[in-house]
């Protein structure tokens, strides 16, 4: 009976440091392993360059068991096959576009007038992790197979035109054909504001502008008009009607696999982070509307009460249509958040 009382500790004392072993490789192995960070813009846009030091932060405040690189201008695939990658685990995360293919709801960022008071509502929508939106984007990312890190800088949005219409502040019809992308909630925004759409790749836009294909195309940020458009377009329109935030995703197993310290420590990084690069973000945006006015280029701007109102009035046309899908609730919460947040930006508070 002792003897085999003490097979079974000896056999459970290996075991154990088998176990401590093997954890302490599998560990070391981790630290080691250089994790896939995908980012869509190139190496010098200011969004690639806060993730860069992003990941940095991160490599420092873990003492090296977090290390990822960031592989800029989609260098890994389209943004869309980055979200599939994640989840797989074939790419460790991502700041990217949420899109319905991988889960219904994920279109909700599409809704027009989340935003439209530019980078300060940004901030209250997509960056604050206590908004209702933020909540929804972490429900429906962990339905869909991997984990929510939050909102990212992001560009704001307008449309960039090849002719100024006449009434292009109010949303009656103007006879100007133009791009969106294929989202219904873009394409019945637009359509809502009085314009022809017609869907295309991004790819495609700046050549059909100049053959006479399209007008012009929405979802453009001022940015991406002066690199690319300055010499075949007329107007920015930067109505800011167009939500669409950039993401942090990351894989599921990868996340948990952490820990609670190193998890933490990566949450407090992106803060961080946000905070350095949400006020650079709203700096080159100014700069790159002010060169665009320098090439010729009419740069049409709102005022805050202008953005409010019209912005009420997209979402009363286009919301509706989307409550089967979303659930009159859920669009009914935001809706309240969208008022808050304005009332907020408008009394200054």
């Amino acid at each position: 009976m002792k003897s085999t009382v003490k097979r079974i500790v000896t056999y459970l004392c290996a075991a154990s440091v088998a176990f401590v072993i093997l954890t302490i490789n599998s560990n070391a192995a981790f630290a080691q392993k250089q994790l896939k960070f995908y980012a869509p813009y190139p190496a010098d846009s200011y969004t690639t360059k806060a993730l860069v030091e992003l990941t940095t932060m991160i490599k420092e405040k873990t003492n090296g068991e977090i290390i990822f690189k960031v592989f800029p201008a989609g260098q890994l695939g389209t943004y869309e096959d980055s979200i599939e990658e994640v989840r797989a685990g074939t790419i460790d995360a991502s700041f990217t576009w949420l899109t319905k293919r991988y889960h219904p709801m994920l279109d909700i960022g599409n809704l027009p007038g989340l935003c439209s008071l530019g980078f300060p509502e940004y901030e209250l929508m997509f960056l604050n992790p206590n908004s209702f939106f933020c909540k929804l984007m972490n429900k429906y990312c962990a339905e869909a197979g991997f984990v929510s890190l939050g909102g990212w800088v992001d560009p704001r949005i307008g449309f960039i035109l090849k002719k100024v219409p006449s009434n292009i502040k109010d949303n009656k019809k103007k006879n100007i054909s133009l791009r969106t992308p294929a989202m219904p909630a873009v394409r019945d925004m637009a359509t809502a504001m009085g314009y022809n759409t017609v869907t295309m790749d991004y790819s495609e836009i700046y050549s059909a502008i100049q053959t006479g294909q399209i007008d012009g195309a929405s979802n453009i940020p001022a940015e991406d008009a002066y690199l690319q458009a300055r010499g075949i377009i007329k107007c920015f329109d930067a109505n800011n009607m167009g939500s669409t935030p950039g993401w942090l995703i990351i894989n599921k197993k990868l996340w948990e696999s952490l820990g609670d310290k190193n998890r933490k420590i990566v949450q407090n990084c992106i803060s961080f982070q946000l905070k350095k690069w949400v006020p650079v973000a709203r700096t080159m945006e100014a700069e790159y509307e002010k060169k665009l006015e320098n090439c010729g280029v009419t740069v049409v701007r709102y005022t805050k009460e202008e953005n409010v109102k019209r912005s009420a009035e997209i979402r009363a046309i286009v919301w509706p249509k989307y409550a089967n899908l979303y659930g009159k609730d859920t669009l009914k919460k935001l809706e309240e958040e969208v008022k808050a947040n304005q009332k907020k930006l408008l009394s200054g508070k």
